[in-house]
């Protein structure tokens, strides 16, 4: 499982949504943690990380790769995860089921 941090200029909560949206859309995104404070976006699965950018930039937004670090336990916004199996997550992350998954 890989872990993907990315530096991402949020606007207000709809950026944040579209965002939210098209990586859960991604096929083997398990979690989006969005700490829209620092504008930092941390996405776990099994996927490419030139496809999460790729995604965020089709947003019309900037992505950038966050500096290597192990996950914060800073106070993340609202998580998704898709409605696929709740995956093992590393320590520092709190994935919830949205209500527009089902």
């Amino acid at each position: 499982m890989e872990v993907v941090e990315l530096k991402v200029r949020l606007h207000c909560r709809a950026c944040e949504k579209a965002v939210r949206k098209a990586l859960c859309r991604i096929k083997g995104v398990r979690c989006v943690e969005i700490d829209f404070i620092s504008n930092k976006i941390t996405v776990l699965g099994f996927m490419d990380r030139k496809m999460i950018v790729k995604a965020v930039r089709k947003t019309g937004r900037r992505a950038e790769v966050w500096p290597s670090s192990p996950p914060s336990t800073s106070i993340l916004s609202k998580s998704c995860c898709p409605a696929r199996e709740q995956p093992t997550s590393p320590s520092g992350f709190r994935c919830i089921l949205p209500s527009w998954a089902f």
